[in-house]
């Protein structure tokens, strides 16, 4: 199954152009930590909470009139909406990703991922200390154990 079936296509950007107030409020208003910065559609970066504190909070600059590029990260995350879950899941697991950004082959972001997402869109097995027998959820870099195996 690839990844555009349990993605959530409804996400939330700010623009490069915009304050890093207007930019904040967004992150608090949704509990967000990051932010996707798009221009015209396209992801170009992200701004984090940390880089508000770091870059703006720290050296006294202006919420209202410094804009979200004085301060964001030109790199992100992310993967394309016709990989498959599983390696989304390889990807999220080896970069310690709680959620990761989903663009299409234009490189426009079209979606994000959370490991909520592929736990509640997904048909996960109950955690029965059985090992999971889809090979669709086994990672190809590490060997699948359960808490029996471990335990014993």
């Amino acid at each position: 199954m690839i990844i555009s079936r349990s993605m959530n296509p409804h996400v939330m950007t700010a623009s490069p152009f915009d304050s890093l107030k207007s930019a904040a409020q967004i992150m608090e208003e949704n509990d967000f930590d990051a932010l996707p910065i798009c221009k015209n559609g396209r992801l170009i970066g992200m701004l984090t909470i940390k880089d508000i504190a770091l870059k703006a909070v720290a050296y006294g600059l202006s919420l209202e009139e410094t804009r979200v590029s004085h301060c964001m990260a030109f790199e992100a995350k992310y993967v394309f909406a016709d990989q498959t879950i599983a390696y989304v899941v390889d990807f999220m697991t080896d970069q310690q990703l709680r959620s990761v950004l989903v663009l299409d082959r234009d490189y426009e972001l079209v979606g994000a991922v959370s490991l909520a997402d592929l736990v509640n869109k997904c048909d996960i097995p109950a955690n029965t200390g059985q090992p999971v027998e889809s090979t669709e959820w086994r990672s190809h870099r590490q060997p699948q154990y359960t808490y029996h195996d471990l335990a014993a």
